[in-house]
């Protein structure tokens, strides 16, 4: 006799008995700085309602192949300290092929069909120090780099057409933005990724303008090689190498106290294995999973908020990120949807 048996997984499940969904979530800094025409750098919130806020509900689109990416549901919310945070889908439209399949004798047929789809993630920016989560509501789902990709597409796009149509205008031109926005490196992640390492050859520490957060202590080191000197040479950004740090635990907390303010890449090697091998932060980001209650959307996206404010490096707050927060908050509050 056969059986019809439908697979399940066994959950966590609510107060009321509700069983919860499991979504993996990326955490990162979400960094923009704008830069005039006298080199002067503006923080993002600064820039909040001239900039940001048009570009991402301006209906631009990134094409990559068959893929269309597109944000969505761009919000204003406030979380239980009465705090900002941006909200909104990234949306991937695309279409899946289907080549085969079992038919209900259990034999494999060919077909060629097409089905449009349309997977999507939340994301969630904390407003007052720009730390963020992606939240993936399923599989081939848009990822952070993926995110990361539209965002600088779209916000270039829209700074480049505005500033072409300002130009025929007469009018001034909207600052150029740096965006970089960097996977935060969780503690215990270092570790783990270079614990079978036999040596680290190289340590490159890729550094970009901050939004506020001179204050971390990577940040307040190196100042003088990433922001002063950058500024003098005129760069955008620029790096730092080490050759054969010897000292692993110092490596592991450089990287790991940076908090996303540098994008490190480190070369090593492994015993047994040829040549050196490459660890890119994204193979060592903070990646976590979150229990969402089933129900409506809005329920989902309170959880989210509250699960992503107990992640220990979303609320790390600078001096300097309270002081720009503190003087955008109206700009910012303007936004909100009555």
């Amino acid at each position: 006799m056969w059986y019809n048996v439908k697979k399940c997984r066994i959950g966590e499940y609510d107060m009321d008995g509700k069983q919860k969904n499991e979504k993996r979530v990326a955490v990162a800094n979400f960094n923009i700085v704008f830069t005039d025409v006298n080199n002067e750098e503006r923080p993002l919130l600064d820039c909040f309602d001239s900039i940001v806020m048009p570009a991402l509900n301006s209906g631009i689109e990134r094409q990559q192949g068959n893929n269309t990416y597109l944000l969505m549901n761009i919000e204003i919310k406030q979380d239980s300290a009465g705090e900002y945070l941006l909200t909104g889908l990234i949306v991937k439209s695309t279409v899946l092929e289907r080549k085969s399949m079992f038919d209900e004798n259990g034999n494999l047929i060919e077909r060629d069909d097409v089905y449009p789809t349309a997977p999507f993630s939340t994301f969630i920016i904390y407003l007052k120090n720009h730390r963020m989560i992606l939240v993936e509501n399923q599989k081939g789902s848009p990822s952070l780099d993926s995110f990361r990709s539209t965002i600088r597409y779209i916000i270039n796009a829209y700074v480049t057409k505005e500033n072409h149509i300002r130009e025929d205008q007469g009018l001034e031109q909207l600052p150029i933005p740096i965006i970089s926005i960097v996977g935060i490196v969780p503690k215990g992640g270092m570790a783990s990724a270079l614990k079978e390492v036999e040596k680290v050859t190289v340590l490159t520490l890729k550094f970009y303008p901050l939004n506020g957060d001179g204050d971390i202590d990577l940040s307040g080191v190196m100042q003088g090689v990433t922001r002063d000197l950058r500024r003098k040479l005129g760069c955008d950004r620029g790096s730092v190498v080490y050759r054969s740090p010897k000292n692993l635990d110092a490596v592991i907390s450089v990287v790991e106290e940076s908090q996303g303010t540098v994008e490190p890449i480190i070369k090593a090697r492994y015993p047994k294995r040829k040549g050196e091998t490459t660890i890119r932060y994204d193979e060592i980001r903070e990646r976590r999973t979150m229990w969402l209650p089933e129900g409506d959307r809005n329920s989902e996206l309170s959880s989210m908020i509250q699960q992503g404010k107990e992640i220990d490096s979303i609320n790390y707050i600078s001096e300097e990120n309270n002081k720009i927060y503190d003087r955008n908050k109206e700009k910012i509050a303007a936004h909100i949807k009555k």
